[in-house]
């Protein structure tokens, strides 16, 4: 694995996944990842789309909102992986 590029955690029994962002967009990956997580972790009643949409707002038009929907959505990515398993 190349350490120049941020992986996301392992989860639900799925491998780390690796981003193609380097380690200057750590912290909104994590974020995207935590956002995800939280939302995995609640249930209710709000849309995943939602939170998507308006967790990104809270991050920098650009590069910044595109590594935060990375961590966001490779996060969903792996529970959706580890369902289908």
């Amino acid at each position: 694995m190349d350490e120049n590029y941020v992986s996301i955690p392992a989860a639900d029994g799925c491998p780390s996944l690796l981003t193609p962002w380097g380690s200057e967009f750590a912290p909104m990956i994590e974020r995207g990842v935590q956002c995800a997580q939280a939302w995995l972790n609640t249930p209710g009643d709000v849309p995943l789309w939602w939170e998507l949409a308006q967790a990104r707002k809270t991050c920098p038009a650009g590069d910044c909102q595109d590594a935060f929907e990375a961590g966001f959505l490779l996060r969903i990515q792996q529970r959706l992986r580890s369902v289908s398993s």
